[in-house]
C-alpha cells in the first residue's frame, strides 16, 4: 500500500540516519507538536510584587485568534481609514500546517480522521515511535517542520521591535512615513517608513515591502547620502564656493 511515505513531496530522499538521530527527531518532533496544541503557562506579577502562573491558550489558537480583525501585531500598513484585516501570515502559517496533516492522514484508514487541526496534529504525532524505526527520514523531516512552525507562531505572536530610521527615505518608493495601526490607540498613527528589523537582520520599508541586508542597506544608505550631500551644495552653492568679500 502506498503511504505518506511514499508519496510524500516535502520529505526528502531516504538518507542514513542514524539510531541517535531519529530519536532525537522523534523528541523533538513531541515536543514541537506539544507546543503548538498544548495550553501554556505565563507568569503574572501582581502590584504587590507576587508572582503567579496562569494557564494561556495553545500556540495554534493563539494563531488562529491572530486572524481576526485586529488581533495582529505586525502592524500592516493600510491607506484607508478601517480597520485593517488580521494578520495574513497567521492565515498563511494556518493553511500550512492544515494542509500537511491533512496529507499526513491519508491514506491512514485504519483510524477516524479527526476533524480539527489540534486532532490531527496529535494522531499523527503518535505515530513517532514507530516511525522512527521504520522511516527515520521522515521523522527527522517532521521534526523540522514542526519546529519551524513553532518558531513561525512564536514570531508572529510576539515579533521582536523593529528599530525605526527617522528620516530616512526608501530609495524604491520615496516613502518616509507611513500610517499603520496601534492597537494601544486604536487608531492609525504615522511612522518611519525605514526599519531595522533584529529578526530578519534587514531594513525593510513598510510602504513598499522591499527590504535590504545590513550590509547592502549600508552601502545604499552611504551612497544615497553622497548623492544628498551633493545635490544640497549644487542647490547653495552651484557646485562653486563662496566667492570671498575682500
Amino acid at each position: 500500500m502506498t503511504t505518506i511515505h511514499d508519496r510524500h513531496t516535502g520529505c526528502p530522499p531516504a538518507e542514513e540516519v542514524t539510531r541517535d538521530e531519529a530519536l532525537a527527531a522523534r523528541l523533538e518532533w513531541e515536543a514541537s507538536v506539544d507546543q503548538l496544541i498544548q495550553p501554556g503557562q505565563a507568569a503574572i506579577t501582581r502590584e504587590d510584587g507576587t508572582t503567579e502562573l496562569a494557564v494561556v491558550h495553545s500556540l495554534l489558537e493563539q494563531v488562529a485568534g491572530a486572524v481576526l480583525p485586529g488581533n495582529e501585531r505586525n502592524g500592516k500598513v493600510s491607506s484607508n481609514a478601517s480597520r485593517p484585516p488580521g494578520s495574513l501570515g497567521a492565515v498563511s502559517l494556518l493553511a500550512e500546517i492544515r494542509q500537511e496533516v491533512t496529507r499526513a492522514c491519508q491514506g491512514h484508514d485504519e483510524h477516524a480522521q479527526p476533524d480539527t487541526v489540534a486532532e490531527r496534529l496529535r494522531l499523527w504525532v503518535g505515530h513517532a515511535d514507530s516511525w522512527q524505526h521504520h522511516y527515520p527520514d521522515y521523522v527527522v523531516w517532521a521534526a523540522a517542520t514542526t519546529s519551524d512552525w513553532v518558531r513561525q507562531a512564536r514570531q508572529l505572536l510576539d515579533p521582536p521591535p523593529r528599530v525605526a530610521l527617522r528620516g530616512q527615505t526608501c530609495p524604491v518608493c520615496a516613502a518616509c512615513t507611513v500610517q499603520v495601526w496601534s492597537e494601544d490607540d486604536e487608531d492609525f498613527v504615522r511612522q518611519s517608513a525605514l526599519a531595522i528589523d533584529p529578526y530578519r537582520v534587514a531594513v525593510v520599508c513598510a510602504g513598499c515591502g522591499q527590504s535590504w541586508g545590513a550590509e547592502i542597506w549600508q552601502q545604499l544608505a552611504a551612497t544615497l547620502d553622497r548623492q544628498l550631500r551633493h545635490e544640497t551644495l549644487a542647490a547653495q552653492g552651484h557646485g562653486h564656493e563662496p566667492a570671498e568679500i575682500g
